[in-house]
């Protein structure tokens, strides 16, 4: 499994920064029209805030990963980031009013 470890690295860097897009552009959509627009406000900014500590925690662990050569970090890494990138466009989905597939 060593062969793989560099893709997946590649591959959960990749994810990590389309994932922290992902919550960037929909913190806003997906808290529209929760209440009065100062509490959707300071949640939007206060997720936005927290973006990066989710991206420093992801690619530490993914840096773990691939440094100490454990494939099962990789792929758990890979694993949590499609799970989240998935619930995003779920809740955005659902938020629209759109029946998820």
């Amino acid at each position: 499994m060593e062969q793989y470890h560099l893709p997946l690295f590649i591959f959960n860097t990749l994810i990590v920064l389309a994932d922290a897009a992902l919550g960037y552009h929909f913190a806003p959509r997906l808290l529209a029209g929760m209440g009065e627009p100062e509490a959707v406000e300071a949640g939007v900014r206060t997720t936005r805030k927290l973006l990066p500590v989710i991206v420093a925690l992801y690619m530490f662990f993914n840096c773990m990963g691939y440094f100490q050569g454990r494939t099962v970090y990789l792929l758990a890494v890979s694993g949590l980031i499609l799970v989240d990138m998935v619930l995003q466009l779920l809740l955005r989905r659902k938020r629209r009013g759109i029946k998820p597939l």
